[in-house]
């Protein structure tokens, strides 16, 4: 390209070059990186095993992430309990925000069995949301506990999330009365995903914070808070996942309450 003389004048040769110092300012990539950094908080949501690599039983779960509001690194969990026979079985979740992107690994016991993988996504500006896949390093695996339950642990699947209320569809929504939770049932609803979280722990972004998680077959559209033990007055947020029988999310849904 080449250079045009703005003017002669020292007074205008110094507004030129105050003006192309602010165009290099804007550029550096430190602000850009800055101004496209999606947005921060706690996000809750779920992973949902591929049902084309796992067709046995693609099973959803918890996946819970605190984001920082600039790029910065993060954690959260992953969580494989379903069970009151099962061991605790979670998963810690570490990842880099950069932009709009996440990108990070996962690590942890799954029944007695070391599991890790790894897992990326994107921010949705539209819907609000994070999504991605994630995979198992250990591949495909048939579990057998003794008396409690059979299962498969998928090679592979995705992941969305969402802030907190921020309901899909917005007509899907929480109500938590008498301890217990309910909703609208979703048509062609196969199953229900349902968990809570201590809402203090998922803020800290370290440690469990899955106090209880389950899946409820067909139409069921309530959960019992009281299963799950919560000790009074403390805050908690309920989270359920609709899924159709092809595994596709039909209604997701957020809502914190305190608990009686």
């Amino acid at each position: 390209m080449k250079n045009k003389t703005l003017s002669t004048t020292p007074g205008r040769r110094l507004a030129a070059c105050s003006l192309f110092g602010l165009a290099i300012a804007f550029h550096a990539p430190g602000a850009l990186a800055a101004a496209a950094s999606a947005p921060g908080g706690l996000y809750v949501g779920y992973y949902q095993e591929d049902p084309r690599t796992n067709p046995e039983d693609p099973t959803p779960g918890a996946f819970v992430l605190k984001l920082p509001e600039q790029d910065a690194a993060f954690g959260g969990a992953m969580y494989f309990t379903f069970v009151g026979c099962q061991s605790s079985n979670v998963g810690a979740v570490k990842g880099i925000k950069a932009g709009k992107t996440l990108t990070g690994s996962w690590s942890g016991t799954i029944d007695n069995s070391a599991q890790s993988g790894a897992y990326s996504g994107t921010y949705d500006k539209g819907s609000g949301a994070y999504r991605g896949n994630y995979s198992v390093s250990g591949g495909k695996q048939f579990k057998d506990i003794a008396g409690c339950i059979q299962y498969y642990i998928g090679p592979n699947g995705i992941w969305e999330m969402f802030p907190i209320e921020q309901n899909q569809p917005a007509s899907f929504r929480l109500d938590v009365a008498e301890g217990q939770v309910s909703w609208r049932a979703v048509p062609n609803t196969a199953m229900t995903l349902v968990y809570v979280i201590d809402t203090a722990v998922a803020n800290a972004g370290t440690g469990n914070p899955i106090k209880v998680q389950t899946v409820l077959p067909g139409p069921v559209n309530r959960f019992d808070l009281r299963d799950a033990h919560l000790p009074r007055g403390k805050e908690y947020i309920v989270v359920a996942l609709a899924n159709t029988a092809k595994a596709q999310r039909a209604g997701f849904a957020s809502k914190r309450f305190v608990a009686p």
